[in-house]
């Protein structure tokens, strides 16, 4: 009688322990990947935390300036014993600020405190801070005394809307240590190296100012900051390389393939079901994670008005501010200013909770960019820019939804384009029907925006340019409960460079039939 080759018991032996070796094999190698792809979550989670860090610190710290500058625009006669006073209550609560100065003219007049006077260092581009009135930042740079500090000075003008009267610059000297001593520990990391460096608005990379330039190389984990003149980056890889072993030692692995011959089954039913757990822990962390850089980012946005109501009220209560009419106004404005931030958040967690109050009709949106365009004519005219509408719908083609909140999106992008497109540009606005969508696209002319930041339009409190925004009231909100209304009504938004030279926002809505019955959007 002839035998098969696999009926032998040789040959069961053999296949079997080939059959269990590639098991081991694979088991091993998706360990390991498993390991890796947990390792550069690890660092990823370390450089988003070390990054929220740094912004928050900066934000406090920056806070006097802002603060020092609308004073001075009320009370542009400051004497040194009210500028003594005033610079005891800004620093308060800014423990890293070593030095704050005023300088009209661009001359250092008044120093608090008096004895720091040495420390404010010239700084590059200050007749360029002048012209734009932009917040300029220089270091980490050695100061006289041996230490590493940060310079930053910001324009001042008397009549901000034109910023035709210049007044002089408020100053500070930021100590580097001190500022930097909440995030040591997470940029000591034992096991992971960290590197900082400077980012031009463009998206060049700079100088490094602390770590190791080579630690950017290769796949390490990035994250932005942006300051009021380019942004800081966050580099962080595994200390080794990524590619290193499991911390496992070889009798772990000889038991797990013992255990694997009796309980194999056993154990992909535990796996599968340990990693569907993971993914939820995964999930609950995202939210809580979220949840905390949403009230972070809220206090550091109601920050700014607070602080200047505060220094308001405080000078006038000292004396050094009388509370005219006027001045009363600025106050009024403020606090017009938090009313329309605290709405803007109401939306938002609205839309968090699915709670939008959407009517739905059938809206003819040539006829919507039209009118949007006209509540904005003055405004095209006087700045100027030339609008332009290209509607390529095919006739019946409308969109179903809530007819003020899409006018409201609309209204919201073109007064971005008319805030931060230069003047004698262009804002087209184009309609068309792509497969099921309509696609409203909304594009201007330079300036454009970095391929760093086009990622980010969408989030909340994010700007391009931090001092520019704010000059020109910008909460940082606008993008983000515009792509909140579209979600809303089943679309979506994205952005990318507009072929004017400027930004594009095109905007994706479902595209139906017109019908006749009203009602609550889905």
């Amino acid at each position: 009688m002839t035998l098969r080759w696999h009926s032998t018991p040789l040959a069961r032996t053999v296949l079997v322990c080939l059959v269990v070796g590639a098991t081991c094999l694979r088991l091993d190698w998706l360990a390991t990947q498993s390991f890796h792809a947990r390792e550069h979550a690890r660092v990823a989670e370390h450089v988003a935390a070390l990054r929220s860090m740094l912004e928050q610190r900066l934000h406090l710290h920056l806070a006097p300036l802002a603060a020092g500058a609308a004073v001075i625009q009320l009370k542009p006669d400051l004497t040194p014993q009210q500028f003594q006073r005033l610079g005891q209550s800004l620093l308060k609560d800014a423990p890293a600020v070593r030095t704050l100065a005023l300088s009209p003219h661009a001359v250092v007049r008044d120093v608090f405190p008096p004895e720091q006077a040495r420390e404010l260092h010239a700084m590059p581009g200050v007749e360029q801070s002048a012209r734009d009135g932009t917040l300029r930042l220089a270091g980490p740079m050695r100061l006289s005394d041996g230490a590493l500090g940060i310079v930053a000075r910001r324009p001042v003008y008397l009549d901000p809307d034109s910023r035709l009267q210049f007044w002089g610059f408020v100053s500070a000297v930021i100590d580097y240590e001190r500022f930097i001593v909440l995030a040591r520990p997470l940029l000591a990391a034992p096991d992971i190296d960290i590197a900082l460096r400077h980012v031009s608005p463009s998206g060049a990379p700079g100088a490094a100012f602390h770590g190791v330039p080579a630690t950017f190389d290769g796949l390490a984990e990035t994250a932005l900051i942006s300051t009021p003149d380019g942004f800081w980056q966050v580099g962080a890889r595994l200390r080794g390389g990524w590619d290193q072993p499991r911390p496992y030692s070889l009798a772990l692995r000889l038991l797990m393939l013992a255990v694997l011959l009796v309980t194999g089954t056993a154990t992909w039913l535990l796996r599968a079901r340990g990693l569907r757990n993971k993914m939820l822990l995964r999930k609950l962390e995202s939210g809580e994670a979220a949840r905390v850089q949403w009230v972070a980012d809220t206090s550091h946005e109601l920050r700014t008005p607070i602080t200047i109501l505060a220094t308001h009220l405080d000078a006038m209560q000292d004396g050094i501010i009388a509370p005219t009419p006027a001045k009363l106004a600025v106050l009024s404005d403020t606090v017009k200013e938090m009313e329309r931030l605290v709405s803007d958040l109401h939306v938002l967690a609205r839309a968090d909770a699915g709670a939008q109050a959407l009517r739905c009709e059938p809206v003819d949106l040539a006829e919507l960019c039209g009118e949007v365009a006209a509540a904005f004519a003055p405004r095209l005219a006087s700045h100027p820019l030339r609008y332009s509408l290209a509607d390529t719908l095919p006739a019946g083609c409308v969109a179903q939804g809530d007819r003020q909140r899409l006018g409201q999106v609309l209204a919201n992008l073109l007064g971005n384009s008319l805030r931060y497109t230069d003047a004698g540009g262009q804002l087209r606005v184009a309609l068309a029907l792509e497969g099921q969508q309509i696609v409203i696209r909304v594009e201007d002319s330079a300036p454009g925006v970095p391929d760093a930041a086009l990622g980010r339009l969408f989030e909340r409190f994010y700007r391009v340019d931090e001092s520019r925004s704010r000059a020109s009231g910008g909460s940082g909100l606008g993008l983000a409960i515009c792509e909140a209304i579209v979600a809303g009504h089943g679309g979506r938004m994205q952005a990318s460079h507009s072929a004017l030279g400027g930004l594009c926002i095109d905007i994706l809505l479902p595209a139906h039939a017109p019908r006749a019955h009203h009602g609550d959007c889905p």
